[in-house]
C-alpha cells in the first residue's frame, strides 16, 4: 500500500461489532479512499454507515448487501464492487446452536458463513485479478481449542479430503449430538488451513489468519446459552481474559497494514492465552503449516462450490 488516498478495502460484516470498528479504524487512515461495508442486511449497514461517518468524519463508505452462507448472494455482491480491492477483510462470522443448521447448498451454516462465502468472494476477485495486496480472515482460538472455555480442539483421524468435508456438511456429527462450540472451532481450522494453500499459490498477495482474541462489545455471543453469554459480557473481562472492541479489531487492522506479519500464517494469542502479543498458531498446533493438510482443506471446500 504506497499510494495515499488511493485504496479501497472490502470488509464483510461491516455492520457491527469487530467488522464494524475494523472499518474505522482503517477510515482514520490517510490512504484509504473507499471502504466497502458488506452487509447481509441494507438497513444495518445504512444505520453503520452513517455512524462511522460521523465517527471518522470522512465520507468514503458504500454499502454492498451481501449474506455469505448464500454464494449466490456472494457473487451478486461481487459484481457490485468497482476496481481493484487493496485489502479484503473476511470477518463475518456465527456461532451458536443455529449454525449447525443446512444451508440451500448443504453446507452447515457456520461453515458457510464462517469460510465458504468467503472462498467464493476472495477467489471471485482472484480471478478477475483484482485482489491489489492482502486478504485477511478472522480465525479463532477456538481452532487450537479453548480449554478455559470448554472448547475442544479439532482432531482428526487423518485430516483427509474425505473427514473434513463431513465437517462442510455437517455429517462428521451423523449419530451424535452436534456440539456447535466444536464446529466452530473445525471451520476456522480449516479456513486457515485454505488461507496458507492459497499463500503458497500466490506468493504476489499476502494471505493471513488473524483472530481479533476474546473480545467484548461483539454480537458473537448473542445466539449461545444465558450463561455464556453473562460470562462473555462480565465474566471473562472482570477475570481479564479478554480485551475491548477496539483491541479486537485493531489485529485484524494489523493484519491489513503491517507488513511485518507473514503471508500463510495464522496469528492468534499465545498458548492458553485469549489475548495479548499475536503469535504463530503452528508452533503451538503444527498441523496448520502442514501442506497435504493445507491441500486437503483447499479440496474438500471446493466439493461445495456450486
Amino acid at each position: 500500500m504506497t499510494d495515499l488516498h488511493s485504496k479501497t478495502a472490502v470488509i464483510t460484516g461491516a455492520n457491527g461489532g469487530i467488522g464494524k470498528d475494523v472499518a474505522r479504524q482503517l477510515a482514520l487512515r490517510p490512504e484509504m479512499a473507499r471502504i466497502y461495508l458488506a452487509c447481509r442486511n441494507r438497513d444495518k449497514a445504512t444505520t453503520a454507515k452513517a455512524e462511522l461517518e460521523a465517527a471518522t468524519g470522512r465520507h468514503i463508505f458504500d454499502i454492498v448487501v451481501m449474506d455469505v452462507a448464500d454464494q449466490g448472494s456472494v457473487r451478486a455482491g461481487l459484481a457490485h464492487i468497482d476496481g481493484p480491492v487493496d485489502a479484503l477483510v473476511m470477518n463475518a462470522g456465527v456461532i451458536g446452536p443455529q449454525s449447525m443448521s443446512l444451508t440451500t447448498d448443504g453446507v452447515t451454516t457456520v461453515f458457510a458463513t464462517n469460510v465458504l462465502g468467503h472462498v467464493v468472494l476472495l477467489e471471485g476477485l482472484l480471478a478477475d485479478g483484482r485482489l491489489g495486496e492482502v486478504a485477511v480472515l478472522a480465525g479463532s482460538e477456538a481452532a487450537r481449542g479453548l480449554p478455559k472455555l470448554r472448547m475442544q480442539r479439532p482432531s482428526f483421524a487423518s485430516t483427509s479430503t474425505d473427514e473434513l468435508a463431513t465437517v462442510i456438511d455437517g455429517s462428521y456429527f451423523a449419530g451424535r449430538k452436534p456440539d456447535f462450540n466444536l464446529a466452530f472451532g473445525q471451520a476456522k481450522y480449516i479456513g486457515a488451513l485454505w488461507m496458507a494453500y492459497l499463500a503458497r499459490q500466490h506468493p504476489d498477495h499476502r494471505f493471513i489468519t488473524v483472530s481479533p482474541g476474546a473480545t467484548t462489545g461483539t454480537q458473537a455471543s448473542k445466539d449461545i446459552a444465558l450463561p455464556l453469554r453473562i460470562a462473555a459480557k462480565y465474566v471473562m473481562p472482570a477475570l481479564g481474559i479478554s480485551h475491548k472492541l477496539e483491541v479486537g479489531a485493531k489485529r485484524l487492522v494489523d493484519g491489513v497494514t503491517d507488513p511485518t506479519l507473514s503471508s500463510g500464517v495464522f496469528y492468534a494469542s499465545a498458548a492458553d492465552k485469549l489475548k495479548g502479543p499475536l503469535v504463530d498458531q503452528a508452533d503451538i498446533f503444527p498441523d496448520l503449516a502442514n501442506p497435504a493438510f493445507q491441500d486437503h482443506a483447499n479440496e474438500a471446500i471446493h466439493r461445495f462450490i456450486t
